[in-house]
C-alpha cells in the first residue's frame, strides 16, 4: 500500500472501521509516541511525520473472548505490573498513509507464564488507508 509520497504527514488510528475481532484482532490504545504521553481522552487519529517512530500501546481485548482462568490472569497481571502490561512497537511511516493498530490476541499464549510475561498479545497494523495531509 502506498500513500501520497510528497504527503508531509501520516495518521496512526485505533478507530478505523471495524476491527477484524474475528481474526482475534482487538481495540488497543495508543499510550505514547516516540516516549511523549498522548492525551487521556480518546482521539480518533494521530497525524505524525512520516520515517520512524516508537508507539506503546495497551490492549483493550475483549475479557469475553478468552477463556475465564486467561481473563483472571491478564486482570492480575495488569494490576501487578502496570507499565509492563504495555508493548512498544517501532513503525517506520510512510508518508500519506493512515495505519490502523490494533491488539493482536495470541491464542497460543494464554497460559500463565505467557500471561505473567505478557507475551499472549502483540501490536499489529491490521490496515493501512491512503488519507490526504490536512
Amino acid at each position: 500500500m502506498a500513500g501520497d509520497p510528497s504527503s508531509t504527514c501520516s495518521y496512526l488510528t485505533v478507530n478505523q472501521g471495524e476491527i477484524p475481532e474475528s481474526r482475534d484482532i482487538f481495540d488497543a490504545v495508543i499510550t505514547q509516541i516516540d516516549g511523549k504521553s498522548t492525551p487521556l481522552s480518546r482521539t480518533n487519529r494521530y497525524r505524525v511525520e512520516p520515517g520512524p517512530h516508537v508507539l506503546t500501546l495497551a490492549d483493550r481485548i475483549d475479557p469475553k473472548r478468552v477463556p475465564a482462568a486467561a481473563d483472571n490472569q491478564i486482570s492480575k497481571m495488569k494490576r501487578l505490573e502496570q507499565q509492563r502490561a504495555y508493548k512498544k512497537v517501532e513503525l517506520d511511516i510512510q508518508p500519506g498513509l493512515t495505519y490502523a493498530i490494533g491488539a493482536k490476541l495470541l491464542r497460543d499464549k494464554l497460559d500463565v507464564d505467557s500471561i505473567r510475561d505478557n507475551a499472549y498479545w502483540e501490536p499489529v497494523v491490521w490496515d493501512m488507508r491512503p488519507t490526504p495531509c490536512k
